[in-house]
């Protein structure tokens, strides 16, 4: 080997070694600004969608832990759960010393966000309110774990699937639509939430868009008034729940679509197989519909 070869070895290494030890600075969606020493390599995720995130931007060798039903991929099944819906476990937190946890801004209480970094532990919000947002979540967690390549592939790839199911969809006619999230109680969103902008994407109108609140209890009232052309509902196939909507047009004309929760209520990379779920229901109602 020439000394020339050698000594360009040695300079390639050398920069190797510095960008993978190279400092991460990153503000969150909370306004925080994080601050590390190298890109994080013990990863907690407090929610089943941000660590669905972490895997798609390549960085899930790097989770040691998640929160209760993340169970995708298969792998993070096998990893502890130190949190749920309603707590967040500390000392499990502690006891695997992550040098980064991922808090998701509206499902995380901010009450034990702050504990998290007054116990000196690295916290980063996210949120995903729109389609696009999947895709900054993407490529920013690919920063924080230094998988920058993976995670740009992905956010690209995501954002092209959205685009092309925008132009399929661009200029059919429009299908109003009632979205249930929960049946006990009964429950709907508005026009903020990543939902309507699914709707709307496929050609369809959230009757709710216009509510107050970003998650709603409608009445069966409301519904009968305004008659949706199409119902969607996000659920597993379980024939003992009770259909409670004989009364409505939509159901009597078998209008009535299910959607996969897991694509559609977490918003993470899988939301373009919810995408297209939906699309094809609205297009279902509409062929019904005569449009």
């Amino acid at each position: 080997m020439s000394a020339r070869w050698g000594a360009f070895l040695a300079l390639a290494l050398c920069c190797a070694v510095n960008a993978i030890a190279a400092p991460v600075m990153l503000t969150d969606d909370s306004g925080a600004l994080l601050r590390l020493p190298a890109p994080a390599s013990r990863i907690v995720t407090l929610a089943p969608s941000l660590t669905e995130i972490v895997y798609a931007a390549g960085a899930g060798g790097k989770v040691v832990a998640v929160s209760a039903f993340s169970d995708y991929p298969e792998a993070a099944r096998a990893l502890p759960q130190v949190a749920d819906y309603a707590t967040v476990s500390f000392e499990k937190i502690l006891a695997l010393k992550p040098d980064l946890v991922l808090a998701w801004k509206s499902g995380t209480k901010e009450i034990d966000i702050a504990r998290l970094r007054a116990l000196g532990v690295a916290v980063f919000v996210l949120e995903v309110a729109r389609l696009s947002d999947v895709s900054g979540a993407l490529t920013r967690v690919g920063v924080i774990a230094g998988t920058e390549q993976i995670a740009a592939g992905a956010a690209v790839a995501f954002a092209d699937q959205i685009g092309a199911l925008k132009q399929q969809q661009a200029k059919k006619k429009s299908v109003s639509v009632f979205f249930e999230i929960a049946r006990t109680p009964l429950m709907t969103i508005n026009g903020r939430h990543a939902i309507d902008e699914v709707i709307t994407l496929c050609g369809g109108k959230n009757m709710f868009a216009d509510a107050a609140t970003l998650v709603l209890q409608p009445s069966m009232e409301t519904l009968i008034a305004n008659q949706p052309d199409a119902i969607l509902h996000a659920a597993t196939s379980d024939k003992k729940v009770v259909n409670p909507y004989g009364v409505l047009r939509a159901a009597k004309a078998k209008r009535v679509f299910q959607i996969d929760p897991d694509t559609i209520l977490r918003p993470g990379p899988r939301l373009v197989q919810g995408v297209f779920q939906v699309c094809a229901a609205i297009d279902k109602a509409r062929a019904s519909l005569g449009k």
